[in-house]
């Protein structure tokens, strides 16, 4: 059997054409050969997507288009002014695979227009997306925070400033690239404000190579207080380890001596227990058992059952720790005789939410988790008082809830630490109006600021580190590591639903109790039914 084939006539044209807002890379036409081949061959033809041509041009300014030609993916976009004017926005622009430019066109301001103010820029990443998705309720915080400060003319009334953001996606390698980008375009950046442990650890690190302060508002990783390591880091949201002192104080309120510990095997609640263990030994409080598990913590439960553990202090993720009590249900490691201390910001139903992970029933895991304690961060001030801001807490709640346009809270990402985001950019704020006459005594202004100038870094410096005053958030000041104080919640899970039995505060080494029908009172848990105290 033959197939016929057509045979193309020497000179025979082929012509490539590209649909949409697209243009082609390569060669446009090609022609048939004696030899049987195209011209050619050796380079491909491809449909890129135009990013447009109207960015390549600026009012009042220039524009280098590097590589020249079309606007395709890979074009980098170099923006300057004319004398006399001031580019208000990023100067450089790059052309991504979508066809859209990666950053807004800038504009060109008239000096005498913009030397009212000047402009200070903060370089921030908010993660809107990935593990924690906490920018979401955080960058719209931040952003009512600016426009409150830059509003006030008690506070900084020379400058304003401007946040310059990008999504870091919780993901270190993610934020390596943008870091890079912050740093290497201009303009200069005065302080930078990440989120996310990883992101914020890795961005800690690198900026004293750049003189730089770092604030974040979303930070827990107990490893971020370390001094030598992160010598300009500052933080609005507590260490993780924030949780301890209360622990410890409400071990020694009832009188408890030996207690046990379980962990799942992460940096984060390696070093919170490490911390732990610490200021127990100091207290005269014994860890009889320590128990640790990666993800199944079924060894780890039958072991504390074995050794006898009665107080438990546990750390570990929501998933897992919907997997550590199906175990304590099977083992029976709970009632009467147990008092179990777990984290607060799990979600309120996570002892219910089904998770394949498990086989046991919401009954079976509602009945094991009944009467646990719970300490958690305090992060939106419970007294009804005007701070800084001159918001109270709920005050603040109703205008992010406004800004965030009708979005549920329990899906919108960081909602929960929006406040720490708000004060994280008043705290700077209250900092650098701080810094403005110590350094003018010197010849010396926050627009000089550059990244080779220890002077202005450690003005500011010093200026977080004496930071005393009343946010949304509640009562904010850093400690000597530069992690934020702040109250702790103790709940207890009561008839299946969490309820508020006190507050301690670290800084001022105080703990009050609620009144009323959950008060704990002076009664020793060594002797009396957890289930019988409140």
């Amino acid at each position: 059997m033959t197939q016929d084939v057509q045979i193309l006539p020497v000179d025979y044209e082929i012509e490539y054409i590209c649909r949409g807002n697209r243009v082609i890379v390569g060669p446009k036409v090609r022609k048939c050969l004696p030899n049987g081949t195209w011209t050619d061959m050796t380079q491909h033809s491809r449909c890129l997507l135009l990013c447009p041509r109207v960015w390549t041009s600026l009012e009042n300014g220039r524009v280098a288009v590097k590589p020249p030609g079309q606007p395709v993916e890979g074009t980098v976009l170099h923006y300057s002014c004319h004398d006399g004017f001031i580019l208000e926005g990023r100067n450089i622009s790059h052309c991504t695979k979508l066809g859209k430019w990666d950053s807004p066109k800038p504009t060109c301001l008239c000096e005498c227009l913009s030397s009212r103010k000047k402009k200070l820029y903060i370089g921030a990443l908010f993660p809107m997306s990935g593990g924690w998705p906490g920018g979401q309720a955080c960058l719209p915080s931040a952003q009512m925070a600016l426009d409150l400060v830059n509003n006030r003319s008690d506070i900084l009334p020379d400058y304003e400033l401007e946040l310059i953001h990008y999504d870091s996606m919780c993901d270190p390698g993610e934020a390596t690239k943008l870091l890079y980008d912050l740093l290497y375009t201009e303009p200069i950046k005065i302080v930078l404000m990440p989120g996310c442990s990883g992101v914020s650890t890795l961005v800690a690190e690198a900026a004293r190579m750049w003189n730089l302060i770092v604030l974040s508002y979303g930070s827990s990783s107990p490893a971020l207080s370390n001094r030598q390591r992160f010598p300009t880091f500052f933080r609005t949201h507590p260490s993780a380890t924030l949780h301890n002192p209360t622990r410890v104080q409400l071990f020694q309120k009832w009188k408890w001596t030996r207690i046990a510990t379980i962990q799942q095997t992460t940096e984060v609640f390696t070093s919170t227990l490490d911390d732990l263990e610490q200021r127990v030994k100091e207290a005269g409080i014994e860890i009889s058992v320590r128990q640790s598990f990666l993800t199944d913590p079924a060894v780890a439960v039958k072991n504390l059952k074995r050794q006898d553990a009665r107080i438990i202090v546990g750390l570990f993720y929501e998933t897992e720790a919907r997997k550590v009590f199906c175990e304590v249900f099977k083992e029976k490691l709970y009632g009467k005789k147990y008092v179990w201390f777990l984290i607060g910001w799990y979600a309120d139903n996570w002892f219910k939410i089904k998770d394949p992970a498990i086989n046991c029933t919401v009954e079976n895991m509602t009945e094991a988790v009944e009467g646990h304690v719970t300490t958690e961060i305090v992060m939106l001030n419970p007294e009804t008082v005007r701070g800084a801001s001159n918001l109270t807490s709920q005050e603040f709640l109703a205008a992010l809830m406004s800004r965030l346009g009708g979005m549920n809270p329990e899906e919108t990402g960081g909602f929960q630490e929006a406040p720490l985001a708000y004060d994280a950019v008043w705290a700077l704020a209250l900092a650098l109006n701080k810094t403005v006459a110590p350094l003018k005594a010197r010849g010396r202004r926050l627009e000089d600021f550059n990244y080779n100038n220890h002077d202005i870094t450690s003005e500011i410096y010093r200026a977080l580190n004496t930071s005393s005053f009343e946010g949304v958030s509640g009562h904010v000041v850093f400690d000597a590591q530069g992690s934020r104080m702040a109250m702790t919640l103790i709940e207890q899970l009561q008839g299946g639903s969490y309820k508020k039995i006190g507050y301690y505060d670290s800084s001022q080494k105080n703990l009050s109790w609620f009144g009323n029908d959950v008060w704990i009172g002076e009664m020793d848990w060594q002797h009396t039914p957890l289930s019988n105290m409140c």
